[in-house]
């Protein structure tokens, strides 16, 4: 498991998340400080995902076709610009246009990089190589805020968008070097060259219930990101008066937790029936999400984020089993790109919606609504489930798709 190509995409993801988590709970705070409010906030927060559910489709499924190297290496370098361009903003409105255009760069990372990981891993063994990736993923997004609370606490609020820049630069170069252009899969007899797997249309891809279910689980998560957990920096700041230091360990609590019970539950996932395994994590973790909005001493939102960590972990890394053995069936690429834009269609509805129930209500309301969104989720992930062969890859055979009106 610990090639070049594993090393090269796990800095590439771990940077990307570090760098979006470094930011985020940053910019709700300096868009209000240059003006901004309610909807505005919620949109500073969720701009790159619009932009991200528009391209980043488009960018697993070309992937597919002429490799995925160069697009990981693009999506880098224009995180690295935007980082830099957050330094010349005079107005919120400056910012959401950086932000958007970090959201390219979202597109052409994480669903293509997930997709390489796709090619590499061994039919069987999904769920082990999926929980130890999905550690880059969510350490990045845990250690992300306690790095930017350290750099704004002792250098200033400035100091963390260079600090992001730099880690882009390093990451490119990383990827540059070690991942080939295309996969290597290691085998007994030697190393040899990934074949693509076929790719299908988006439509032929949504007509299979297992990549709608997916789609779906993805943006559940996503919602809950973009209605809560942007606005719960604003409570911590403004309403609890929390140290910029005490707010990334906060937040790095539900992550870091998160990652290191990744790699346990990848090997349940490969033993276990994955579909109970996502719909169980991601109950409890709209449960905890719910009691969000009844919690108002740091100590019990640090519980719950714990908490979040473990449960969204679960959910996470059994989720990314599947993702692999749908992609086998219509291209990792095109896959991954479909769940990319899951992600960015819950970041905005729940930004949106969130900004405009804390404009009406309060901060809490936004905790309230992701919370039961995510539960009503579970049933419907349940159901298009049902009957779906989930095993793994060590049967190829095609999961079952959704009846058309009419069949038997």
């Amino acid at each position: 498991m610990l090639s070049r190509s594993f090393i090269a995409l796990y800095v590439s993801v771990f940077v990307a998340t570090m760098g979006i988590s470094m930011v985020s709970p940053l910019l709700p705070v300096y868009a209000k400080e240059l003006g901004a409010s309610g909807v505005w906030l919620g949109l500073t927060f969720s701009i790159f995902a619009i932009v991200q559910t528009i391209f980043g489709p488009f960018a697993g499924r070309l992937s597919d076709r002429y490799g995925r190297k160069p697009f990981i290496m693009a999506g880098l370098i224009i995180y690295m610009i935007s980082a830099l361009g957050y330094l010349t903003a005079q107005s919120f409105f400056q910012v959401i246009a950086f932000r958007a255009f970090s959201g390219l760069g979202t597109s052409l990372i994480f669903s293509v990089a997930q997709a390489y990981l796709g090619d590499l891993t061994p039919p069987g063994h999904e769920g082990r190589w999926s929980g130890a990736f999905a550690t880059a993923n969510v350490i990045g997004f845990g250690t992300g805020p306690l790095f930017a609370g350290v750099f704004r606490q002792v250098f200033g609020f400035h100091s963390v968008f260079i600090a992001m820049a730099v880690l882009m630069a390093l990451s490119a170069t990383i990827v540059g070097m070690w991942l080939p252009k295309r996969p290597r899969r290691a085998g007994p007899t030697g190393t040899h060259v990934v074949a693509t797997a076929p790719t299908v249309g988006f439509r032929n891809a949504l007509s299979n219930r297992l990549v709608v279910a997916l789609t779906i689980h993805m943006a559940l998560i996503s919602l809950a990101v973009g209605s809560s957990l942007s606005f719960l920096a604003l409570r911590l700041d403004n309403d609890l008066h929390i140290r910029p230091i005490p707010i990334g360990l906060a937040f790095a609590s539900q992550d870091i937790t998160g990652g290191l019970t990744q790699p346990f539950f990848g090997r349940l996932a490969d033993r276990g029936r994955r579909r109970l395994l996502v719909a169980a994590g991601l109950g409890f973790y709209g449960t905890f999400v719910l009691m969000l909005s009844v919690a108002h001493t740091f100590p019990t939102i640090v519980l719950l984020l714990f908490l979040m960590g473990g449960s969204n972990g679960l959910s996470q890394v059994s989720a990314g089993a599947l993702q692999i053995v749908a992609g086998r069936r219509v291209g990792m690429g095109t896959l991954l790109g479909l769940t990319s834009a899951g992600n960015g269609i819950g970041i905005v509805v729940g930004s949106v919606v969130g900004g405009l129930l804390v404009d009406q209500f309060s901060i809490s309301a936004a905790f309230v609504f992701s919370g039961l969104v995510i539960l009503f989720g579970v049933a419907v992930f349940l159901t298009l489930t049902r009957g779906v062969d989930t095993s793994g890859g060590a049967s190829l055979m095609p999961v079952e798709a959704i009846p058309r009106a009419g069949s038997a």
